[in-house]
């Protein structure tokens, strides 16, 4: 996993099981194990050009924060408002993609 993106498993008192992301300055987003295996193959499918989406959306049930990823041709870039964006290159955005799907079970 690259050091700019933390993934993990987290527990809360009423969703159960979630899954963290942790990226630079921007506010940690809770993901469901759904959530994240869709994340996950979002990701994925437009790292491997399976996808021509520009622009990947989530507004993850148990978290305040959205996670929203515009693609360029050299990787995705992570937004949140009022943050820096986190640029993951290509080799970055799969490893994302392959730590939220081990914890999305």
């Amino acid at each position: 996993m690259s050091q700019i993106a933390e993934v993990a498993a987290a527990e809360h008192r009423h969703f159960g099981a979630l899954v963290t992301i942790r990226m630079g300055e921007q506010p940690v987003r809770r993901l469901t194990p759904n959530e994240a295996g869709i994340l996950s193959r979002a990701l994925k499918a437009v790292a491997d050009g399976a996808s021509l989406e520009k622009q990947i959306f989530m507004s993850p049930i148990a978290s305040d924060h959205e996670f929203e990823a515009l693609a360029q041709p050299d990787g995705v870039a992570v937004k949140a408002p009022g943050c820096p964006d986190v640029f993951l290159d290509w080799i970055e955005t799969r490893a994302l993609a392959e730590a939220l799907a081990k914890l999305a079970g």
